[in-house]
Parts: C-alpha cells; structure tokens; sequence
C-alpha cells in the first residue's frame, strides 16, 4: 500500500519521520512538504491509495484538506488536533475520509494504524462520497472527543450524547438520546437550546429572548453558527459557567439537517475574572485612598474636584466646599508626640464621615488638612455640615500617654460656594481663607468665605 504524507507541522519533517517508522510494517510512506506560495503540496499524488495529511492547525488543515481533495480522488485522511467538533464536521465536508486524533492518553499511533490497515486500496470517486458512513463517522468524532457535546436533527431529537455531556450533565445517553428532551440537562422548563434555534432558523428573532446578556455572538470561524455562555446552577457543586456553540449541520444540498452544540466549562476562567475585577478594584481604591484616615486622598480630590465643577456650571447646581484644619496641631505633636497626634487626624475623619451624607466626599489634603466636596449643597447647608463636624470633633477626647487628663482639640472650618466661570484653584483658595479667618478670630469655628464676584447658585 502506498500513502503519500503531506506535512504541515511547522517542525521540519518530525511528523514525517514519526509516521513513517509506525508505519513501516503496513504500507510504504512517502512524504512531501506543502509548497507556500499556495499552489498545494509539492509532488504528484497520483499512484498512491491513500492520502495522509497531519498539521498542527486546524485552518492550515482545512484549506490543504480542500485542495488535495478537489484535485485528487485518493482518499485523504487527517491526522490533527482538531479540537473543536465543529472542525472535524467541516473536514469531512472538505473530503477527509476518517480524522485521526489524540486519544485520552494523547497518542494517536494506535488510531492510525487501524485506519490504514482498514483502508481499501482504490480511488474515492469525483463526487466524494464519504469513504465510509458519514453517521457513523460523525458517532465516532462526537463520542470520541473529550469536548461535552450533543447532536440533534431537524425534529429536534437527540441523536448523539457523548460521555463528556453525559459527565457534565449527570444524564446518560441512553435517557436523552431519541428524545426531544435535551432542554432538561440545562433549564428548569421547557425551552429552546441554542441548537433548537439554529435547526429552526429563528437565532435572530429569538435569541434576544432566551439569550440577552449572555455574551451571545455569531461565531468567527464557522458560517451559521452562534456562541453564548451562561451560568448552570444545578451543575456540580456551586453551579459551573458554559461556554457554548451550536453550528448548523447541512445536506448536500445545503439544507439544515440537524446541529451540533458544544459546551466548555469556563468556571475557572470566570472565577479568575472576578478576583481580577476585585483585585484592581483593591488597587484602584489604594491609590486613592490616604492610608491613615481612609479618605480619599488629595490626588484623588483634584479629579474629583473637576469634575463636579463642570457637573455644577453645565447644569447650573449648588456645589459647596469646606476646608478645615487642627488648631494647634503642631503644638501637639510637639506635646505628646506624632503617634498620639495621629489619633486626633483619625478621630477628625471619623468626625466628618459621621456627619456627612452619602452623596458628599471627604479627602485628607495634607497634613492637619481636611477638605470636603458637598454637590447638590447650598452654602446654609454646607455651613449647618461644618457646624455638626466642629462639635463633635469638639466633643471628643484624648488621653495620651503622660497626658494627667483628657486633651480636647478643635478644628476651624471655612465653607464657601462654587462660582460659574472660576478655576478651582481660586475656589480651593477662597475655602483655605476661611479656614485661615476662622483660626484668625479664635479657632474652634466655622466661616463663610465670600467670593470678591461672580454669580452665585444658592
């Protein structure tokens, strides 16, 4: 016997150096290497009985198969990774006769021999028909894949429920397989799979409805076909996450006879996502939150601070700012030291969070210095805020270590208003003066700050 060996894998003559020592004791192999300028394989392929055509990429693959098929009538057969059913479908549509792929304990030798020892030694007739049963060749991909996967016709009935589907669902073949009742390993109620709605045509209409926001989309590599994924409750402990594909299965005449569905479980890959969501969420708020208070920090105040300016003068709202700082917070430090003069900053923060609504932002703007965006607030309400935040800050006490009583400390407080059509430099700036005139007049209260001009919105 006679077999001509095309070689795509991209490690020179390895593939063909390994098939023809297996192959030395049935049949004479002679190898050629496909030419690049996309003519086809060298050499001529007339005089051999069989065809073998081994890569390592299914499209590379696909294309050959095409070729050596519409230019020869021997037999091709493939020997690949053919990792997708749906590829293995297409590769019989392109001519292949048999496909020879890695069984479970990644050789393919064994499955190869038995294909050429089963090969007959004549020519495939030009209208290539399926060297052997095209059903049972598809049996033997479907069953044979490690992929989940189920076949059904054009009545929507089961036709092949490998051991991978049977695994990941829990339902054996032989209860699905004849029935129209494959919807029962997915849902709690009767609807149409994705396959369904390929065999009836209807994926544009009604794929909205039993699919929206599930990342549906027409596949990129196989006409006809669609793609989605979905999370299973029922599926193992916890539920599992499935990516599926359901392509069209066609007659000669191109009509849809059938489809077949493949499922992969993408729990891992979606548990990976969201830690990585979380992580980044983590290390988002990190860099922008002050380490000791648990405000935002100053770099994240000037966005912040942008942003609702232009949110205030493009929609014409109240937007208020308020500005404190410790009285006498070096005087303190000096005191009893810069660990005890931490826990004043911190109990400060808590001060203003607890006095604060949710729509409002605190940030640590250096030092002793506490500033707060209030949007939606006019000055009344931005100065009854400050008030509430300078006496419970009044209220609390410290005892730090020496200390022969409670410390009290105070805060002063400056509010002012946004102006349309000024910087937030001298908005931040005309805040501070407040601040600067509450200490002025004696510490320990709160100052409107009044713009020199400008239109006000309160």
């Amino acid at each position: 016997m006679r077999i001509l060996l095309i070689d795509l894998v991209s490690d020179d003559c390895v593939a063909s150096a390994t098939i023809a020592a297996r192959l030395a004791g049935c049949a004479e192999v002679e190898a050629c290497r496909p030419a690049f300028d996309g003519s086809g394989p060298r050499g001529n392929m007339s005089g051999f009985d069989l065809l073998l055509l081994v890569g390592d990429d299914d499209a590379a693959l696909l294309k050959t198969c095409r070729r050596v098929a519409e230019d020869s009538a021997v037999p091709v057969v493939v020997i690949g990774p053919c990792d997708e059913v749906e590829t293995a479908i297409a590769l019989m549509k392109a001519g292949a006769v048999d496909i020879v792929v890695r069984d479970e304990r990644g050789d393919w030798s064994e499955r190869l021999v038995e294909v050429v020892s089963a090969a007959r030694v004549r020519a495939r007739p030009r209208d290539r028909q399926p060297y052997v049963d095209e059903g049972r060749r598809l049996e033997q991909i479907v069953d044979g894949s490690s992929v989940p996967t189920f076949v059904i016709d054009g009545s929507h009935q089961v036709t092949h429920w490998n051991r991978a589907c049977a695994q990941l669902t829990g339902i054996p073949a032989n209860e699905i397989v004849g029935t129209g009742e494959h919807w029962k390993a997915f849902y709690t109620e009767a609807r149409p799979c994705l396959a369904d709605l390929v065999v009836d045509g209807t994926v544009g209409s009604e794929i909205d409805r039993y699919y929206a926001g599930k990342g549906y989309r027409p596949s990129a590599t196989l006409p006809g076909a669609y793609e989605a994924e979905d999370f299973f409750a029922a599926f193992g402990d916890g539920g599992r996450w499935l990516y599926f594909t359901a392509a069209p299965l066609r007659n000669a005449r191109g009509e849809i006879i059938g489809a077949v569905e493949t499922l992969q479980d993408i729990t891992e890959q979606k548990r990976a996502e969201a830690e990585l969501r979380r992580s980044e969420e983590r290390f988002r708020l990190l860099s922008i939150t002050d380490g000791m208070t648990g405000l935002f920090n100053a770099r994240h105040f000037v966005q912040r601070l942008t942003e609702e300016m232009d949110r205030a003068e493009r929609y014409r709202h109240p937007l208020s700012l308020m500005m404190m700082d410790v009285d006498d917070f070096k005087l303190f430090n000096d005191t009893w030291g810069h660990v005890e003069g931490d826990q004043v900053l911190i109990r400060l923060a808590e001060c203003v969070t607890a006095c604060l609504r949710r729509t409002d932002q605190a940030f640590r703007y250096g030092g002793e210095e506490f500033v707060v965006l209030l949007p939606e607030t006019r000055v009344r309400e931005a100065l009854a805020a400050a008030e509430r935040v300078r006496a419970l800050f009044r209220e609390s006490s410290f005892l730090p270590e020496g200390a022969p009583a409670l410390v009290h400390c105070t805060a002063s407080i400056g509010v002012t208003r946004f102006v349309p059509g000024e910087s937030s430099r001298d908005f931040v700036a005309r805040a501070d003066r407040g601040a600067y005139e509450a200490k002025r007049q004696g510490k320990n209260r709160v100052i409107r700050a009044f713009p020199d001009s400008g239109e006000l919105l309160d």
